[in-house]
């Protein structure tokens, strides 16, 4: 057989095209010509009907991503689209794997289509800024109604073939070998003589309620806020409704060469490739030897505890949670059975997955029943003493070549290594709460971690679900270093005039999930309140914690106590305003002699961000972090900072190095604060005129 990536084949009165381009059968130029070629030859030979399938593991699941950012070449997708959905014999397409964005723009081209069970089908290009630009926008809405359709579009995610079926999107459900079934399948249709049946000759149903659209939009402008594809792609599936498929096509063009030159979908394809590259360690050969990971054990069953073993359960690695009493253990296992059975309630997994992976899961008192696993995972108290005398009792138990891993918030890995005997197999894994739920995952590389233990932690996650990053050892690593920047800027804001309402406003305005002070209620604040305790900052002695100890002292601890910054509804939860905090603010900064002043919106943005701007250049400097990209994937993933901002170095490319530098130095004339210096990295890329994506090695 040929090296093309598609092949064309008559057998009896069935044309076979058959895509061939691994590892995703991606839509490329190649993919594209021979798609056209094989329409040409089956227009004149014996065939009576044509199947499309793709080799290896999945159908087309999208773009080719080396094409991004390069001039078009004919032909284009929606040519090939148009020449199927045209075709004068009806085109069958069988899907597995995967069908998506392009994928799914091409099967809906097809007059008839059939998938595997486990095949799942989905429009995802909103995640990139983009909305799809092939037809999706009209042709989904005409197979699925405009509900699903809008749902899907608007989401991203991917549906599965047993609701693709009940919605209309597939015809049927395959059984067994996907080309032996989509070949028995295509020759049933071929017997029953089908016609063609064009999906754009279609009409849309109206939605079932007659408001759909009109809250549909609302919804959009107000989860979607500052981002433009949501909102065209709403119009575009109303237009569905009412317009021609030629007119529908048309806009959607329109609208998706402007997504396409958006700052917003710069962004996010940004954060695409950033994804993608945190698993490439400068230093590292991408082929060094990993150590296997069949089992792992978790030290400490309480909530991240629990959800750390969550992740490797539900991955198919059995795992061991190790706690001191009995009544912990029993209420940690309790607690994973009711996260996993809220789970099911859900919809997110089925009864069945679920039991098989608690199976994966076993408690004990005794360090000795973990001396046979691959990788122990410690998830205890913050404090470094109490984490020291883990790692003893470990290097004691743990068989030679066991990773043993820490997972710190903040803490020295160096001196928790040096509690072992083994310091090379010691790396921290700092896992975000929920562990089960949140999918970044700070791979700590301490003096002595072998090169080993770190490309497998960096695959291993991607096993669990998790998206690494690896960072080097400094108090709080690159995420909480940063975050004390940015809380500390919070903090100083609110004594100096602004009320927690104008603070958290101005930044969920802007795009942050939820402001500082509304995440610090949410958290709680007497865990900040404990850490400065434990590394021996006495109550009110800083400035910039002066108010937010205050508050613990008065048993104002947030969400949990119904009051912290604000107070909070005891059924809805709904955060007000309280007159008693903005009181105590003035009294702090009178005695702290803070004069107060009217303060913008955009200040508040300013000082925030440019805060973990001004961080995050000082940790790529120190290397901490490889590459600028990975500090966006840091925050993006754990911070809740939005993803078609691109991330905080990013986002500062956005503005230009040249003015951030300047920005900064205007601050510290403000504020009179040292905070504001310019990290030498800024100021030195700033001089050569070039950006921090410089630094990310992408070319």
């Amino acid at each position: 057989m040929s090296n093309k990536p598609v092949h064309y084949a008559l057998d009896d009165t069935l044309g076979i095209i058959r895509i061939d381009n691994p590892p995703v059968n991606a839509l490329s130029h190649p993919v594209r010509e021979g798609i056209l070629r094989a329409l040409e030859q089956a227009r004149t030979d014996n065939s009576e009907l044509l199947l499309l399938l793709c080799a290896g593991r999945t159908f087309v699941a999208g773009a080719d991503i080396t094409e991004f950012g390069k001039p078009p070449l004919a032909p284009s997708l929606p040519d090939v689209i148009a020449a199927l959905e045209g075709f004068a014999k009806p085109v069958a397409v069988a899907l597995h794997g995967t069908a998506l964005g392009g994928g799914l723009e091409l099967a809906m081209a097809c007059h008839y289509r059939a998938a595997l069970p486990d095949a799942r089908l989905g429009l995802p290009e909103v995640k990139l800024g983009l909305l799809p630009g092939a037809g999706g926008t009209q042709r989904l809405p005409r197979l699925v109604g405009p509900e699903l359709a809008l749902e899907m579009i608007t989401g991203g995610t991917p549906i599965r073939a047993q609701q693709a079926l009940a919605a209309g999107l597939v015809d049927h459900l395959l059984e067994g070998e996907l080309e032996s079934a989509a070949v028995r399948w295509a020759r049933t249709l071929l017997a029953q003589a089908v016609p063609v049946r064009p999906t754009g000759e279609r009409r849309v149903p109206p939605p079932a309620a007659a408001d759909f659209l009109a809250r549909h939009r609302q919804q959009t402008a107000r989860k979607y806020r500052g981002q433009p594809a949501p909102g065209y792609i709403a119009e575009l599936v109303e237009l569905a409704l009412s317009a021609s498929l030629e007119d529908g096509l048309a806009r959607e063009r329109e609208c998706f060469l402007a997504c396409k030159a958006s700052p917003q979908s710069a962004a996010l394809r940004h954060v695409f490739f950033a994804e993608r590259a945190t698993g490439k360690l400068p230093d590292i050969p991408a082929d060094t030897p990993l150590r296997p990971v069949r089992s792992a054990a978790v030290i400490g069953a309480g909530t991240m505890g629990g959800g750390i073993a969550m992740c490797f359960a539900s991955a198919g690695i059995p795992v061991t949670l190790v706690e001191t009493s009995q009544d912990y253990l029993d209420n940690g296992l309790e607690k994973i059975r009711q996260n996993y059975a809220n789970s099911v309630k859900r919809g997110r997994f089925t009864a069945e997955a679920v039991a098989g992976w608690l199976d994966n899961i076993r408690g004990t008192l005794d360090y000795g029943d973990i001396a046979d696993v691959d990788l122990v995972i410690e998830a205890v108290f913050e404090n470094m003493a109490v984490k020291q005398e883990v790692f003893g009792k470990l290097d004691a138990h743990c068989k030679p070549g066991c990773i043993l891993a820490t997972n710190t918030s903040y803490l020295d890995v160096n001196a928790i290594a040096g509690a072992t005997g083994r310091p090379a197999d010691v790396i921290g894994a700092h896992f975000f709460s929920p562990a089960n739920v949140m999918k970044l995952l700070e791979v700590v590389r301490a003096e002595k971690t072998a090169d080993d233990v770190v490309q497998t932690f960096m695959k291993l996650a991607r096993t669990i679900g998790k998206i690494p990053v690896a960072v080097g050892v400094c108090h709080g690593f690159v995420g909480n270093r940063m975050l004390q920047a940015y809380g500390r800027q919070a903090q100083l804001l609110l004594l100096e005039g602004a009320t927690p309402t104008q603070v958290d406003q101005a930044m969920e305005n802007w795009g942050m999930a939820m402001g500082p002070l509304a995440v610090g209620d949410l958290a709680g604040l007497d865990i900040g309140y404990r850490s400065r305790r434990d590394q021996g900052i006495e109550s009110r002695s800083v400035l910039e914690s002066a108010l937010a100890d205050t508050l613990v002292e008065m048993e104002r601890l947030g969400q949990k106590s119904g009051a912290g910054y604000y107070r909070y509804d005891p059924t809805t939860r709904a955060r007000q305003a309280d007159p008693e905090v903005e009181q105590l603010l003035r009294e702090t900064a009178a005695q702290w002699q803070v004069p107060q002043r009217e303060i913008e919106d955009d200040e508040i943005v300013d000082r925030l961000i440019l805060a973990l701007v001004n961080e995050g250049a000082a940790i790529l400097q120190e290397g901490i972090a490889a590459r600028p990209s990975d500090v966006d994937i840091v925050y993006i993933n754990g911070y809740g900072f939005p993803s078609w901002r691109g991330g905080p170095m990013f986002y500062a490319d956005s503005l230009g190095v040249d003015a951030v530098v300047t920005r900064l130095r205007e601050l510290r004339e403000l504020t009179g604060d040292e905070c504001w210096e310019p990290a030498p990295l800024l100021r030195k890329l700033a001089a050569e005129g070039n950006g921090l994506e410089s630094l990310n090695g992408r070319g």
